[in-house]
């Protein structure tokens, strides 16, 4: 009867696993390139993270989607692990063309080693995005850093 009762518990606790699926879609355009990660660790239940996924040779022009679930295995190695290691699959599809859509602006802050001007920059582009309401990307000339 006892037996019975520990497989009872046993199955439930595997029936009653949660596997779950996220998916963030960045709504740039996909490309064909995909990078799967099987069993990219994380630990305690999940609550902390494994290393970052680097996907950058893969991936020049971005991430269209990123999407990470626990299947059946890796809800599996979890409880037999005492959820200590809690693998998760990820799958990242990588951007085709451009990070910028056609209504994006594009900004240049010229090289300065005045934090003023560095300053005045920053804010004359954050105003321009308030009130047009649309994103603007900035970029940095080489060396734009203000030295403190």
């Amino acid at each position: 009867m006892r037996i019975l009762r520990v497989a009872a518990a046993a199955g439930a606790m595997t029936l009653l696993t949660g596997c779950f699926h996220q998916v963030v879609d960045t709504g740039l355009p996909r490309s064909t390139t995909t990078v799967k990660k099987s069993f990219h660790p994380t630990f305690l239940f999940g609550l902390v993270p494994g290393s970052p996924i680097d996907v950058r040779q893969q991936c020049p022009s971005g991430i269209a989607v990123a999407s990470t679930r626990q299947s059946f295995a890796n809800g599996v190695v979890g409880m037999l692990t005492l959820g200590i290691f809690t693998p998760h699959e990820v799958s990242i599809t990588c951007a085709s063309g451009g990070r910028a859509d056609a209504g994006t602006v594009m900004r240049v802050i010229a090289a300065t080693n005045d934090p003023e001007a560095f300053n005045t920059a920053l804010s004359e582009i954050a105003r321009e995005s308030a009130v047009s309401g649309r994103p603007i990307v900035v970029t940095f000339a080489p060396e734009t850093a203000p030295s403190r």
